[in-house]
């Protein structure tokens, strides 16, 4: 006992400590790179969530996770620390906003935008009553998995054994990393609207194809005893896999690259701006053109922190190297005795010759040079997580549910002004004060349809708007009878209908009342694609693209849709989100319609002065020689 002292303590304890760290943070196969830039060959063993490995003779046959079959030679636990599967981490760096999800109803006129990200102006999941399981089934289309996927001790007591039968949303490396031409990200998609979340990764693979529908079975299914109860029609989720991709080893070729293509980006990295109608008539980002990657500036390393690229996220993260991947740090030359960052990827450096300083202090690079050039009214547009755009069935329609326009050219994070996609929020809610509680859509949606249905003159064209995904137009009285429909529910409570930016309630003589509430207040997130060349910037044409009258920069009109009676539909002029009022951009623009004037003013001026000034100078020579020639010697 007398060996045992402090110091014999110290020393085990401090080994045990190291013994620990190093088991916690292993250096695998493929974490650290050994310098070759030569493309790695991935034939692997493939493991299923119990991490046994998966034969063609197995029974049952199992899906693979990537999980246990990428583990072997990557950290899954740090990558899955990375920026896309952070997203409800309550300690990760959220950065400037981004888009948030969208909650939608058509029938009912609700578009709410949330996050689990701690961006300013947005709802909450908790406050939307979305638990983990309801997030999941409605938006996993759209999501790598992993986080929040397999937290399936946070899953409410209602959808505990839905989970059970569906299984995990593991990280799936394969929908960025899988390069195989065959790789169907619309399936992976399809297969979590059936719940198959266990099988998921597995259906968008080329050497894999799963069938049936965890959906469809009872809460005591089980995927290794079945279970499936006595509807015949009903499939259980099962896999099946290509035999010829198991070499003799039982090992299979995923063939997977780290430099991925950006068209494994667009499934959920995609915007449709409803003023093209074609495709051909879109027009790609300068950068893709030239022959880049989006992953050329959007890097990333083990850890999946994906570099966003806007301004301050190098001094928010404290890493300097990241300003180096920004508009300006490549495209803007800077001498302070370091070695040269910008021109990366043999980027043009930007001159913008004779334009005032002030630009650099109140624009973004994306001003100018980002998303469509701007219009006398913005237009309505599409995006991936939004509108389910790459998935089967979604619709097409152009002014299909959730309504979002851009670009709208409003003062960002960093207070300069930038091109951003706007939401407003649309809901009905029990109305308490200032406070509001979002009713949900499933008590909404039979009292909206008797109203449609009541009204035999907008009965039919509501419907088919309905059907198309687009939102149905009510009148002020149908409004006001959904609001008595729902006071007959609760007569205690107040409804109230979020829309406009104003929330409505029935005043004391039957008609509608509009207040500014904050809940109502849109919502806007940065467009940094697609840029488009300096040759197509704002300015190329001179001044007048941003400093007139009608100039769109500051005087476009912004439309606010929602179901209320559209035939008057309400406009925001883009100044209001600019932070410099209305009279001060028409009184400077006014300005720029007598600059030529006063240009012309200021020539004739500073002719008719060095006239002057010759002649006094003429004179005075004349008078400095008489003096000179008339003085005695």
């Amino acid at each position: 006992m007398k060996f045992f002292n402090k110091n014999t303590a110290g020393i085990l304890f401090f080994i045990i400590f190291i013994c620990i760290k190093g088991y916690a943070e292993p250096v695998l196969l493929g974490d650290k790179s050994d310098g070759s830039r030569a493309v790695s060959v991935h034939l692997l063993d493939m493991r299923d969530e119990t991490g046994a490995k998966i034969t063609p003779t197995d029974t049952p046959l199992l899906p693979f996770s990537l999980k246990q079959t990428c583990n072997e030679c990557h950290n899954c636990s740090k990558i899955s620390t990375g920026f896309h599967f952070n997203y409800s981490d309550s300690i990760s760096h959220d950065g400037r906003k981004g888009e948030p999800w969208i909650l939608v109803d058509a029938l009912t006129g609700t578009q709410i935008p949330f996050s689990h990200r701690n961006w300013s102006g947005l709802f909450t999941p908790e406050y939307l009553g979305l638990d983990n399981w309801s997030f999941i089934e409605k938006f996993g289309r759209h999501l790598p998995g992993g986080e929040i996927g397999e937290n399936g001790d946070q899953i409410s007591r209602d959808h505990y054994f839905r989970w059970l039968v569906s299984g995990n949303l593991e990280i799936n490396c394969m929908g960025c990393h899988d390069v195989s031409p065959l790789h169907d990200q619309a399936a992976y998609a399809e297969n979590i609207k059936k719940q198959n979340y266990r099988w998921a990764a597995a259906s968008a693979c080329d050497f894999a194809y799963v069938i049936g529908s965890a959906k469809d079975m009872p809460d005591n299914y089980d995927i290794y005893f079945g279970g499936v109860g006595d509807d015949a029609r009903k499939i259980p989720p099962q896999v099946a896999y290509n035999n010829s991709a198991f070499n003799p080893d039982n090992k299979v070729f995923f063939n997977i690259t780290r430099d991925i293509p950006s068209e494994r980006c667009y499934f959920c990295h995609s915007t449709k701006y409803e003023n093209n109608k074609e495709k051909w008539e879109t027009q790609q980002d300068i950068h893709l053109k030239s022959g880049m990657k989006c992953v050329d500036c959007h890097k990333n390393g083990l850890d999946h922190q994906i570099v966003r690229g806007y301004e301050n996220e190098s001094k928010e993260l404290g890493r300097q190297k990241l300003a180096s991947m920004t508009c300006k740090g490549c495209h803007i030359a800077e001498s302070n005795g370091e070695v040269p960052t910008s021109g990366r990827m043999g980027a043009p450096l930007a001159e913008h010759k004779g334009l005032p300083i002030i630009h650099f202090e109140k624009l973004s690079c994306t001003a100018c040079h980002s998303g469509p050039w701007p219009e006398s009214e913005t237009v309505a547009l599409k995006t991936s997580r939004s509108h389910a755009l790459g998935v089967h069935g979604a619709p097409k329609e152009a002014n299909s549910a959730p309504y979002i326009t851009g670009p709208v050219f409003a003062n960002g994070d960093d207070d300069k002004i930038t091109p951003q996609k706007m939401i407003y929020p649309s809901f009905w809610a029990w109305v308490d004060n200032d406070s509001l509680e979002i009713i949900d859509s499933e008590t909404i949606r039979p009292i909206i349809l008797y109203a449609i249905l009541s009204d035999t003159l907008s009965d039919s064209t509501n419907i088919v708007r309905v059907r198309e995904g687009v939102w149905p137009l009510l009148k002020d009285e149908q409004i006001t009878a959904v609001f008595d429909s729902l006071n007959t529910i609760d007569s205690l409570k107040t409804a109230g209908f979020v829309a406009n930016g104003r929330l409505y309630t029935m005043g004391a003589n039957g008609t509608l009342v509009a207040k500014k509430h904050n809940a109502a207040q849109p919502y806007s997130w940065p467009i940094a694609h697609d840029v488009r060349p300096a040759s197509q910037a704002l300015g190329v044409r001179g001044c007048s693209d941003c400093h007139s009258l009608n100039a769109p920069f500051q005087f476009g009109q912004v439309p606010v849709l929602s179901i209320l009676n559209q035939n008057d539909v309400q406009h925001v002029t883009m100044s209001s989100f600019q932070n410099n009022g209305i009279l001060f951009p028409r009184l400077f623009a006014l300005s720029f319609i007598f600059r030529p004037w006063l240009k012309l003013f200021l020539i004739i001026c500073t002719i008719f002065i060095g006239i002057i000034i010759l002649w006094i100078c003429v004179r005075a020579v004349d008078k400095l020689l008489k003096t000179i020639f008339q003085k005695e010697w």
